[in-house]
């Protein structure tokens, strides 16, 4: 897959441009002003191949997402390629329709990520830089240090600290009881990814007094939260939105970044999976080749035997799916996965009406090779391992309006909660007494 023409453009101003103290100058934020995101709507399996072929024929891959089961993919357009694309895809047997009208004018009209002075509260309907998200999880280590501990796990390329949180009854030094392992922010522009998991743990640290059910998981099991894999990324969103690799520089590219979710030692470098360093899945020069991913490696093999729920979070599509991307290869208790998988998105919908899809990677979406949730089933043996496209179904996105934060995040923790339920039960995990399994 390669990049449009302008991100080519984009990401040639991004090359090194150091001088003095070896400052790196960055271009201002790309202009989207006409760009399109279309829907082309395929009948069958063959003509969502054909769709994909197209998109990247005509080097439309910088927004390009498909839901198989629902038989579309998106695309985003300029006006320049619109009439020869929309004509080709036509000629194949395929509708198209516009999803959204102006890329630029949806991102400036209410996608913003707000930035707080030193008195203001963490705003958890909104979303926020990096730099303030790490200012809530430290206030969340200082204010319920009886619960929550906060440990940095690596550094990235431009500095940044990586997090964990972690959230159990009678905190220690280490994990003691089985592991619930969110993670999220492995795709920069995938902000809505972010402000779930953060959500959550509001949900988790603050109401352990109010839900029963809540004070049974923190007696049974340990909540181990990745709030933002990708910190550089994600605050080079703030230039540009459509952001989704890393940072790093590539040795004789003047392209940035690599694909953090085709980097790991799984697979590695199979289908789903570019090795060029210009294209939007680039998955690196080697496994494991970034520091990010070599954080969250370190730490999983540490404590591996202990994960019991491994649940990785993107945006979008509304897909519950299991391992695995490579191939149509299944884990050997496929069927178990796919029973919480059932849970959890019949949970989701019961809580306002929003449906998920479930099933595995390659068959549910596409191919994708080297991804997190692969190497925690194939190569860590976690027993259960989930890749979860948030809402919604292209309305917006990766573009989700602030309106929608509490909103997902309260569905998806409804169908997380219930999941946890069933699995405690199933392997007699709960240790309150007065909880009701129902």
């Amino acid at each position: 897959m390669r990049y449009n023409g302008l991100s080519v453009v984009l990401t040639l101003l991004l090359s090194v441009i150091k001088g003095g103290e070896g400052r790196v100058v960055e271009p201002q934020s790309p202009d989207r002003t006409g760009f399109q995101v279309l829907r082309l709507q395929a009948s069958d399996s063959d003509l969502v191949d054909t769709a994909l072929r197209l998109a990247d024929e005509y080097e439309l891959n910088e927004w390009a997402e498909l839901n198989r089961p629902d038989g579309y993919v998106d695309v985003m357009v300029n006006l320049e390629k619109k009439e020869r694309f929309t004509r080709a895809i036509e000629d194949a047997g395929i509708v198209s329709s516009v999803m959204i009208e102006d890329v630029e004018e949806r991102i400036k009209r209410h996608v913003t990520m707000k930035k707080r002075s030193a008195n203001d509260n963490y705003d958890y309907d909104s979303f926020n830089v990096f730099e303030d998200i790490e200012k809530e999880l430290k206030k969340i280590n200082n204010t319920y240090s009886d619960i929550a501990r906060l440990d940095i796990i690596g550094e990235t390329f431009e500095k940044r600290n990586m997090y964990v949180l972690r959230v159990s009854k009678d905190i220690g030094p280490a994990p003691t009881k089985p592991i619930i392992l969110i993670d999220a922010g492995i795709h920069a522009r995938e902000w809505v990814s972010i402000s779930t998991i953060m959500y959550i743990i509001n949900q988790v640290v603050r109401n352990p007094s109010d839900d029963l059910y809540i004070k049974a998981f923190l007696d049974s099991y340990e909540f181990v939260f990745m709030p933002v894999l990708n910190p550089d990324g994600y605050a080079y969103t703030q230039v540009d939105r459509l952001w989704r690799k890393n940072r790093v520089y590539n040795d004789k590219s003047s392209c940035r970044g690599v694909d953090l979710n085709r980097n790991w030692d799984y697979k590695w470098g199979g289908l789903g999976t570019s090795g060029r360093p210009c294209q939007i899945d680039y998955r690196g020069p080697a496994a494991f080749s970034e520091l990010e991913t070599k954080a969250v490696q370190k730490w999983v093999e540490a404590y591996k035997s202990k994960i019991l729920l491994y649940i990785n979070f993107h945006a979008y599509g509304q897909l519950w799916m299991t391992p695995y991307g490579y191939s149509t290869d299944t884990p050997s208790n496929e069927v178990e996965m796919l029973k919480y998988s059932k849970i959890a998105v019949k949970a989701i919908k019961k809580s306002r009406g929003t449906e998920y899809r479930y099933g595995p990677v390659y068959t549910t979406i596409y191919p994708a090779s080297s991804i997190s949730v692969d190497w925690v089933r194939g190569a860590e043996d976690v027993p259960l391992a989930y890749t979860v496209e948030l809402p919604d179904k292209g309305d917006h996105g990766f573009l989700t309006p602030p309106s929608e934060i509490p909103l997902i995040g309260k569905e998806t923790w409804e169908g997380i909660r219930a999941l946890l339920i069933t699995l405690a039960d199933d392997k007699g995990l709960l240790k309150t007494a007065e909880i009701i399994i129902v």
